[in-house]
């Protein structure tokens, strides 16, 4: 039996592979593991907020919230 790379797997493809394998536990953690990365992630990091102007940082802001929330 050959093992599954969860990593090279896209969001979309993971999430469909979790829902037509529910009882392979590997790919709920992989699965939970990567949601829990993208909510922590932080929209700006230290050096963008040390390296842009306001403007650019609340535009870069907007930007990444928008992807963020799928607007």
């Amino acid at each position: 039996m050959s093992t599954v790379d969860y990593s090279q797997m896209s969001d979309q493809e993971l999430k469909e592979y979790f829902l037509a394998h529910r009882t392979d536990k590997n790919a709920f953690e992989a699965y939970i593991d990567r949601r829990h990365q993208k909510l922590h992630r932080p929209i700006i990091s230290k050096e963008e907020l040390n390296s842009l102007s306001v403007e650019q940082q609340e535009e870069l802001i907007n930007k990444r919230l928008q992807l963020k929330l799928g607007s």
